[in-house]
């Protein structure tokens, strides 16, 4: 083989030899890359627990299935766990959504149990004011958005919460009546919490009480209209805002033997 033979053939194994040594160092830094990201993974899953167990007992954090909906349950899906000031909860989505109910209903298929019972809700869409706090079925279908109500629909199934409080039909009746008396309001993302004898509201005379704001959101309405009946603040972690995941972890709906107050559905 003459020097001039040898001297291309080397050139010929370089071109080949190349990418193939490329291609490794690619794998090599991408297998690297994938597992320290897997171990982000894993320090964020530490960090940020799901909660199973709630009690010594070992009772569910929450039970599996219902076929009733009654007067006064609150029914949620949960939210996206980037929000400022939320708590954990698996599977949210979005901003999630929080409803009271306010006329009872049973049935085994779920779709005709929320078909059957009726909530209120403040929902943040585009409609007239008179629709933004509303009375409407848990799940009905319509064109409109101000009738159309799919916000607990199948396909949520698995991640939507009935949360129940030990009421008296007094205290009940008095929740209701509350959010009831909001509708004609607005719906509004930033409204605020009302604490009795608050400094900051104690002044203004545009009030009923000390309760009625004039914007909500939907998880407010639900824990306003708890907390100016029976003082109990549903939400765990005390922020400024109170999201669906606060009051599907609120301790006031862990299970005993004698009650389910947070059950999957």
């Amino acid at each position: 083989m003459t020097k001039s033979t040898m001297y291309h053939t080397k050139l010929h194994k370089k071109k080949y030899l190349l990418p193939i040594v490329s291609k490794t160092l690619i794998l090599f830094s991408l297998t690297i890359l994938i597992l320290g990201l897997n171990s982000c993974m894993e320090k964020i899953k530490h960090e940020n627990p799901t909660v199973l167990v709630q009690d010594s007992n070992n009772l569910p954090f929450a039970y599996e299935g219902i076929h009733d909906l009654r007067r006064g349950d609150i029914i949620v899906k949960p939210n996206l766990n980037f929000l400022p000031g939320t708590s954990f909860m698996n599977n949210g989505i979005g901003f999630g959504h929080a409803a009271l109910v306010v006329s009872g209903y049973s049935h085994e298929n779920m779709d005709s149990l929320l078909a059957g019972a009726t909530i209120i809700e403040s929902i943040a869409k585009d409609v007239p004011v008179e629709f933004q706090v509303r009375e409407i079925r848990g799940l009905i279908k319509n064109k409109s958005k101000a009738y159309n109500n799919t916000n607990f629909a199948g396909r949520y199934k698995g991640n939507r919460y009935r949360l129940r409080l030990s009421l008296t039909e007094t205290q009940i009746d008095s929740i209701i009546a509350f959010a009831k008396a909001q509708k004609m309001d607005y719906s509004a993302w930033n409204a605020s919490k009302s604490f009795r004898n608050d400094s900051l509201f104690s002044s203004t005379s545009q009030r009923k009480n000390w309760a009625d704001n004039k914007t909500w959101y939907c998880s407010l309405l639900v824990w306003q209209s708890v907390y100016y009946v029976t003082n109990i603040d549903l939400d765990p972690n005390q922020g400024y805002m109170v999201y669906p995941n606060d009051l599907i972890n609120s301790n006031f709906f862990d299970n005993t033997h004698e009650n389910q107050g947070r059950v999957k559905f």
